[in-house]
């Protein structure tokens, strides 16, 4: 990121609810989408199982990166 002091707080405040609201959308979407899959093609609960493992990866690498990123000195 760059110089964040030279940023004025609502546009932090943006970028930190921009990233807060794409890991939750990450965690939630795969699973409704395997729910989604499991109602169209009765195979319960297995696409929601794998939905929700797979969105908890994502999210979970998307939450380290984040991490990451903000204990590098800048």
């Amino acid at each position: 990121m760059a110089d964040q002091d030279s940023r004025s707080p609502i546009s932090v405040g943006i970028e930190w609810s921009a990233k807060i609201s794409t890991i939750g959308f990450e965690f939630a979407v795969p699973a409704l989408f395997g729910h989604f899959l499991d109602r169209q093609f009765g195979s319960n609960p297995i696409g929601l199982l794998v939905g929700m493992v797979l969105g908890f990866s994502v999210g979970m690498l998307h939450i380290l990166r984040i991490a990451r990123d903000a204990s590098k000195p800048t």
